[in-house]
């Protein structure tokens, strides 16, 4: 794929971001300009993080804004083609698989929260986070995208169990 190629899919994954957020929620994500590039430059932009996956038996990260990788402690295009569920730490995998299985039937899900791991393996929690099915111009399923509302680094606690 031209680097031209590459940069329409780009434009037109972010404006099925932008349009499935919309139809489903009934709103806009941010104010749209009208133009497409200027939107998905924007949406790359935008200060909440916003990442998609493609519909692949394993899906893949097929979009990233730069928020979403500051989060995961990388760049946009290293996060570029990674399986999505490795963003997932492996004792949340049961969460998420049950998280997917509920946005199936409803189309969406706001207020999710849960764990993440970066790239340096350091976990970190998501929280007021909307999570979406994507659908294409035509109305075929295209993926899912989350918008993360908030960000914090995971707690743990130590007890003092003896004196």
């Amino acid at each position: 794929m031209s680097t031209n190629e590459q940069q329409l899919a780009w434009i037109a994954r972010a404006a099925v971001i932008l349009d499935s957020f919309c139809r489903l929620l009934g709103r806009e994500l941010m104010p749209r300009s009208g133009s497409p590039s200027a939107d998905a430059a924007l949406l790359y932009e935008f200060p909440l993080a916003v990442l998609a996956h493609n519909t692949a038996d394993l899906p893949l990260l097929d979009w990233v804004n730069c928020a979403a990788a500051a989060a995961f402690e990388t760049t946009p295009e290293c996060l570029l083609g990674r399986p999505s569920a490795a963003t997932t730490p492996a004792d949340a995998t049961a969460d998420r698989a049950q998280l997917f299985e509920s946005i199936r039937q409803s189309g969406f899900t706001t207020g999710y929260s849960g764990t993440r791991i970066g790239l340096t393996g350091r976990r970190f929690v998501i929280e007021d986070t909307t999570l979406l099915s994507l659908q294409d111009p035509e109305g075929n399923p295209a993926g899912h995208a989350a918008i993360i509302g908030n960000i914090r680094p995971e707690t743990t606690f130590c007890y003092k169990t003896s004196p």
